[in-house]
């Protein structure tokens, strides 16, 4: 008999994001090792406004996994517009830190994510500023846990 036994603590939502460049790193089982670290961006993103989500659907080709890691980053300004300049063009893996401290790689070599965003000021001064993000794609396995990888 297979059972799911009742968890711990079980709190939702992300609390860290890292960007990695598809082919900087490479995994053994749970073990992210990497060629460089140079050019892994960790986002800063507005408290309880990173979420991850993964669907899967079932295709002709088979099953595959459409994957979104989403943020906030508060404030329009020039470190941020060269940021998204940056990771725009680019391929990537994300890495995540769960509200129950678990590691995720989402995306990788081979079904890598693209990065989209939206810049918006709202419409008074009480409206949240800044970018909205997003990590897409669609992957052949679901995210992983890995160990923690810093």
């Amino acid at each position: 008999m297979k059972q799911l036994n009742k968890p711990g603590d079980n709190l939702g939502g992300l609390l860290k994001i890292w960007a990695v460049p598809s082919g900087v790193f490479s995994t053994n089982g749970a073990i992210i090792n990497f060629s460089s670290q140079a050019n892994i961006w960790e986002l800063y993103c507005s408290a309880d406004s990173m979420e991850f989500t993964e669907s899967s659907e079932l295709t002709p080709a088979g099953t595959h996994f459409n994957t979104v890691v989403s943020g906030f980053i508060p404030q329009d300004n020039t470190t941020l517009q060269e940021a998204i300049a940056y990771l725009e063009p680019r391929k990537w893996a994300i890495i995540f830190m769960d509200g129950n401290n678990n590691y995720k790689l989402a995306g990788n070599q081979t079904d890598p994510l693209r990065f989209s965003s939206e810049i918006n000021t709202g419409k008074d001064t009480a409206s949240r500023a800044g970018c909205s993000f997003q990590f897409s794609g669609k992957t052949k396995t679901r995210a992983m846990f890995v160990n923690k990888p810093f």
